[in-house]
């Protein structure tokens, strides 16, 4: 690539792109946001490791001893998938507004406690009511709501003095509990006071309004154009060293949490076709073979290059990107602000997630229905996540074999220079 069009790249990303991407890194909500899905997700991955032992992807004849056996085991798992996927938009609740209050130096549990109680009353929880289902992924949106208006409430009272004052001798945990009374107080009223309002003028509660208001949302984002675009402002963001898998992980995980519970609950209900594509399944193992840009091609390069740098960094990076770690690729080779590897660095997802798209839509690929650790190997979360498909799988290790022909021209050229420059 011709080095000043490089350069022109370069300073339009630096002046437009990166300012923006900067914004939204230093942000103290998407931060929350991010950090209540991670501590969501163990216990997403939980439950999604059960779904082939509970929905398994084969016939079973229930007069079998197989078939017994599944009568036996699905009963006693079933209460721990319910539990762990039934209960994220509750957690998301707690570890939302515990981030948010840690950075705003606030009590971090009493006020996680807080969003929780908040998010419950604005849900109308009741135990035996119908409510139960915004417990879940559907509530996820109304989680991080209800964690926002508590947490920012809660710093308002505090900065305005607003707030019962005790002595320090007194013991902290009692000392905060008692700062919390009046803001505490005021949440539940205001919530209380704007459900007795929602239910009045709309006849609905908050959650079934902003899933009413999210739908397209929703549905926008599980689209190829959806895929292309997160993926092209990820990769460009990494390519001048800022963590873009950062912000739009962050962005996403709301709308991914929503789709994984939604097939699982078509998975469960027996439907021939499950509603959504777009899955962290579909980002991780198709998009990220090998860590950010499917750079994994580029160890198995580097291993037999002529380059000393570049098989030196191969033999150091081979473990990590077994296991989608890339950075000693990006900063080793490096992939990061190289003109030579731009192209395929942009391209090669891109083209990836082009062609299992449409294969998913034709129904030849299967589509996710669990939640796996970004760092489980490609080929075996491919296949893990979508019930155990051997298709997916394939179509993973197809994704391998086209990054290694769209990045061996670019690697030549680079391992040339190189190779040169060592003599």
């Amino acid at each position: 690539m011709n080095i000043q069009l490089m350069n022109v790249a370069v300073t339009l990303i630096e002046q437009h792109l990166t300012p923006f991407a900067n914004l939204l890194t230093r942000s103290k909500h998407i931060t929350a946001m991010r950090d209540s899905f991670s501590l969501a997700m163990p216990f997403v991955i939980v439950g999604s490791l059960l779904v082939p032992f509970i929905f398994p992807p084969f016939t079973i004849d229930a007069a079998s001893q197989a078939g017994r056996l599944y009568a036996f085991i699905r009963p006693v798992l079933l209460p721990t998938w319910e539990l762990t996927i039934g209960l994220v938009a509750l957690i998301v609740a707690f570890g939302a507004s515990a981030s948010l209050a840690k950075q705003y130096q606030l009590p971090e549990r009493l006020s996680g406690l807080t969003g929780c109680l908040a998010f419950l009353l604005l849900i109308g929880f009741k135990a035996d009511g119908d409510n139960k289902v915004f417990l879940g992924a559907m509530g996820l949106f109304t989680a991080l709501l209800s964690a926002f208006y508590t947490i920012e409430v809660i710093r308002f009272f505090y900065r305005k003095g607003w707030h019962i004052r005790l002595p320090e001798e007194v013991p902290v945990m009692t000392r905060n509990g008692f700062q919390l009374l009046v803001p505490l107080l005021f949440i539940m009223l205001s919530v209380t006071i704007i459900n007795a309002l929602l239910q009045g003028y709309s006849g609905m509660t908050l959650p079934e309004l902003i899933t009413a208001a999210f739908r397209p949302l929703i549905l926008a984002s599980d689209t190829l154009t959806a895929v292309l675009i997160s993926i092209f402002i990820c990769n460009l963001l990494w390519f001048v060293g800022i963590h873009g898998a950062l912000i739009i992980t962050g962005i996403m995980n709301p709308f991914w949490m929503t789709y994984l519970v939604e097939n699982q609950e078509a998975l469960a209900s027996g439907s021939a076709q499950l509603p959504h594509i777009f899955l962290q399944g579909f980002w991780d193992f198709y998009l990220l073979i090998g860590g950010i840009g499917s750079t994994l091609p580029l160890i198995f390069m580097a291993l037999r290059s002529r380059s000393r740098q570049l098989k030196s960094v191969g033999k150091l990076g081979l473990i990590p990107s077994l296991f989608n770690i890339n950075e000693p690729i990006l900063f080793g080779f490096p992939v990061i602000m190289n003109p030579v590897f731009l192209l395929p660095f942009i391209c090669v997802p891109l083209i990836n997630a082009c062609i299992a798209w449409y294969l998913t839509h034709l129904g030849v690929l299967d589509r996710a229905v669990a939640m796996l650790p970004w760092s489980m190997p490609a080929p075996l979360g491919a296949a893990w996540a979508a019930n155990g498909s051997w298709k997916n799988l394939c179509m993973c290790l197809f994704a391998f074999f086209n990054a290694w022909m769209l990045y061996r021209p670019f690697f030549k050229v680079w391992e040339r220079q190189l190779a040169d420059s060592e003599r």
